[in-house]
């Protein structure tokens, strides 16, 4: 695992927030954000309080904070959601020429490419305990038994 102040997935994934606007810049923005998050939308406040994260990743960079900021991009901003993209084409676009109607998917789907891959470098849970599902002792037919047992 690279040192977080190295990492340069975390450092692509700090330019793509660098797009979008601060909470107070444009309040419509995330409240738009909010209505389109999840089955049914959520609060604005919500939205706020937990991409904070994005703060406390900046000024203290450490594995937790950077898998947990992952974890809520992803809910907020991952999945096939046509009417987010529309939303996030007002600010992902910025000084492109290009049709309007894709940068918010391309926006969405890098970033929450981005924080995928940082949520499972950092993702701590399983610690170097994971190798332990694996193991065997003479052979993986082993693994079949324990499927099958009887």
């Amino acid at each position: 695992m690279p040192a977080t102040s190295d990492d340069s997935d975390l450092a692509h994934l700090f330019e793509l927030l660098r797009m979008l606007p601060g909470p107070r810049e444009n309040p419509k923005f995330w409240a738009a954000v909010a209505d389109h998050t999840g089955d049914g939308g959520t609060s604005v406040g919500y939205v706020f309080e937990k991409l904070s994260l994005i703060w406390r990743a900046v000024r203290e960079p450490t594995p937790a904070h950077i898998r947990d900021l992952a974890r809520y991009l992803l809910y907020f901003f991952a999945g096939d959601n046509p009417e987010l993209w529309k939303i996030l084409n007002t600010v992902a676009c910025n000084q492109l020429t290009m049709p309007r109607d894709e940068t918010g998917r391309w926006w969405a789907e890098d970033v929450s490419r981005t924080a995928w891959t940082l949520y499972v470098r950092y993702n701590q849970a399983a610690g170097d305990q994971w190798t332990r599902k694996w193991e065997y002792r003479e052979s993986w037919e082993e693994w079949r038994q324990a499927a099958n047992p009887g």
